[in-house]
């Protein structure tokens, strides 16, 4: 993807590439909200296992979103 004379990036392949991200963020828009759910569930099932709601949220801060 880069000009293969400079190493840069030409405008054409920069607006081929946003082009794409474009047609990504629906997606990955609702990817977050998913993901925003999981951590939600996440911190309520660890408040309902006896955690306090700080050490829940540092379990949750702490680990990934997918195990």
């Amino acid at each position: 993807m880069a000009d293969k004379t400079n190493g840069k990036i030409t405008n054409v392949e920069l607006e081929m590439a946003l082009d794409e991200a474009r047609g990504q963020l629906p997606y990955l828009i609702e990817s977050t909200v998913i993901q925003g759910k999981i951590l939600k569930a996440k911190f309520d099932n660890l408040i309902a296992a006896g955690f306090t709601e700080e050490q829940a949220l540092e379990i949750v801060k702490a680990r990934p979103v997918y195990e």
